[in-house]
């Protein structure tokens, strides 16, 4: 058998001479241009790893312009100042406002007081027949507090019986600078660092139902500092305008009353036994107003005032009942007048039941004959000399 030669294998014979001394290559597929891969054919194949993506990556980010977000920043936090200023002037502004209203409603009460104090002292100087001061005290409340309740009719009330009994008034005569009376607790100069025990005496007058003390206090309090303890001031500031109200009208009076108590609205509402008060006070003011001109309105709305307090008093010292009876009288006055005898012995009868007195039975017995026994109507009497008209004349 004939040895076949290396050049008859029909494998090797396909592999051209120069291909077959060398190695097999094995590369990986990439996507690249014809002239890369012709280029990458006959170069040796490198095993070092490069950083050459990573790099240009790094210098695109490097070469990103920085100047815009710092320029937004820097924007920013100078608005962030401006809205920080704003607001710090804002609050600025609302706290001088507030500190300002204090301090006014602080004035106004100290001018409150000193007024009531005097007022209270010209209705006692009245009683005692003291004219001349009493209308002092009133024009010297018309000027540090001119809006206090019931002045201008107490101060005409005044100037009018100094007429009546002394003549015309010398106006030109000085008021004299009246201060406040002392209060029943004596509340001394302190400074700033004794208020809580300011604090702590007014807590004891609120306690002992020192009420005019506690007002004392508190005014003194808020004068030196209007911010300290402020819950617990205000509360017992509210506590003494309360019950001074209850005091002054309980006392007669009546419109001092009236202005403490919307004074103590400002820091809460007034509590149902304080508004009875406040009811009562003003269905005697009301009904007072028909004194005198409507004895018999003022009959009806003291009647409703008589079946609850009975001995209220206004600044006269004139009880409801008194009043109630009076009216009544009044009433039956006028009833006869007009010759209704028989409604006017009621009216009479039930003054009696509440306020006898000997000129008003005098007036019951007599209502009662003249109505059981009517006297004749008089008639008007003809004057004989008076022209007498002759029929169908003009």
């Amino acid at each position: 058998m004939a040895k076949k030669t290396k050049s008859e294998d029909p494998i090797e014979s396909n592999i051209p001479p120069a291909a077959a001394t060398q190695p097999v290559k094995k590369t990986r597929a990439i996507f690249k241009s014809d002239a890369e891969t012709s280029s990458a054919k006959t170069q040796p194949v490198s095993t070092q790893v490069t950083n050459e993506p990573k790099n240009e990556l790094v210098n695109e980010i490097v070469e990103i312009p920085a100047g815009k977000p710092r320029k937004k920043y820097r924007a920013w936090v100078w608005i962030g100042i401006l809205a920080m200023l704003v607001i710090a002037a804002i609050g600025s502004g609302i706290g001088y406002k507030m500190a300002l209203d204090l301090r006014n409603r602080e004035e106004l009460s100290q001018k409150l007081v000193l007024a009531t104090t005097q007022f209270e002292l010209a209705l006692n100087d009245e009683k005692s027949g003291n004219l001349d001061l009493a209308r002092q005290r009133l024009e010297y409340i018309l000027k540090i507090y001119p809006t206090y309740p019931g002045l201008d009719e107490k101060l005409k009330d005044v100037m009018l019986s100094i007429a009546l009994t002394k003549g015309p008034l010398d106006l030109t005569t000085p008021v004299p600078n009246e201060t406040a009376s002392t209060p029943s607790t004596v509340v001394a100069t302190v400074d700033t660092k004794n208020l809580n025990i300011l604090l702590s005496q007014a807590q004891s007058q609120a306690s002992a139902k020192d009420w005019t003390g506690l007002l004392a206090t508190v005014l003194n309090m808020r004068n030196l500092d209007p911010f300290f303890q402020a819950v617990k001031v205000d509360g017992l500031y509210y506590l003494a305008l309360r019950n001074n109200g209850i005091t002054k009208i309980t006392q007669g009076s009546l419109e001092v009353g009236l202005y403490y108590f919307a004074l103590a609205e400002q820091f809460a509402p007034i509590d149902n036994d304080a508004e009875s008060y406040r009811v009562w006070a003003r269905l005697y003011d009301n009904a007072g107003s028909y004194w005198q001109v409507n004895m018999q309105q003022a009959a009806t709305l003291f009647s409703e005032l008589y079946a609850m307090v009975p001995n209220l008093t206004d600044a006269s010292g004139i009880t409801v009942r008194s009043r109630y009876a009076g009216a009544l009288e009044g009433y039956g006055d006028f009833l006869q007048q007009t010759y209704a005898w028989c409604d006017a012995v009621p009216q009479f009868e039930a003054a009696m039941g509440i306020k006898s007195s000997d000129a008003l039975n005098e007036k019951l017995t007599q209502a009662r004959e003249f109505c059981a026994n009517p006297p004749a109507t008089p008639t008007p009497t003809i004057d004989p000399n008076q022209p007498t008209p002759t029929p169908g004349g003009g």
